[in-house]
């Protein structure tokens, strides 16, 4: 999969996040979970807080990247994986057919 997207704000909250990647919340926790349990950073994932703001807000392009390295091309151990990769392909997929479907509209 080699898509360009193009994003509409520089951060999303993660509700927004979560319309434009229709990943499930369960698992899009599940992948904080594991990167947390490696004593990795979720700013890898694209996680940004700002101070003195009660929202956590995504940077979609490293969140991208992080789907990309991190999820869709990790292999797979059991089926558990394989059903999380899926739905993230399927989700990419949508978000992509969003995206091509706003550029002929505009």
């Amino acid at each position: 999969m080699n898509y360009t997207f193009q994003f509409t704000k520089p951060f999303y909250k993660t509700k927004e996040l979560l319309e434009i990647f229709p990943i499930s919340r369960s698992t899009f926790y599940l992948m904080q979970d594991k990167l947390t349990m490696k004593g990795r950073d979720l700013a890898e994932m694209g996680r940004m807080e700002i101070e003195k703001c009660e929202n956590v807000f995504w940077c979609p392009v490293k969140f991208w990247d992080y789907l990309q390295k991190e999820e869709i091309n990790r292999p797979i151990k059991y089926d558990y994986d394989k059903k999380q990769q899926d739905e993230v392909k399927v989700a990419i997929g949508v978000f992509h057919q969003q995206h091509q479907l706003k550029e002929k509209t505009l």
